[in-house]
């Protein structure tokens, strides 16, 4: 029975992060998305000879990629000792997905800005579009971020 003891130097499992550090990545994820589409909404950044368009459908899944990526090997390298590149390239992957159809919606159901954007009636349309496009950019990050990191920690066998 005593050599079955468990102690603090010797776990008998990975417990994997705990759950502080993966909403903090998740928070960063999604302020990083959300700032960024609302300075490119907002027309706060210089972007005369770029489309409309390459804001939100490239560029955002593009970063959501990239932070979503070195959050989930940060995640894993925590939790396991090691990172599995491939497996967390192939899970982050599917980001643009859900991003790409929650602009598609805003696009067709321009109401579901509305409520975000009452909220600053003096301020210009670019920057009521901007803090609208910052609101759910900030929480799509978030809730992709928040599932990736659940997965990220998995440990290779």
């Amino acid at each position: 029975m005593a050599g079955n003891a468990v102690t603090s130097t010797s776990p008998d499992k990975k417990l994997g992060v705990n759950s502080g550090i993966r909403i903090v990545l998740a928070l960063l994820v999604g302020i990083v998305v959300g700032i960024f589409m609302l300075t490119w909404d907002a027309k706060f950044i210089a972007r005369d000879a770029f489309p409309d368009w390459l804001g939100p459908y490239i560029i955002m899944p593009v970063l959501a990629i990239v932070l979503g990526y070195g959050s989930n090997c940060l995640i894993q390298q925590l939790s396991c000792g090691q990172v599995q590149w491939m497996v967390q390239l192939q899970r982050v992957s599917i980001v643009p997905i859900p991003i790409v159809l929650m602009w598609i919606i805003l696009g067709f159901v321009p109401g579901m800005r509305w409520p975000i954007e009452g909220l600053i009636q003096s301020g210009t349309p670019e920057l009521r579009k901007g803090m609208s496009s910052g609101y759910y950019a900030f929480w799509i990050g978030l809730y992709l971020q928040n599932m990736l990191n659940g997965t990220a920690q998995l440990c290779p066998i």
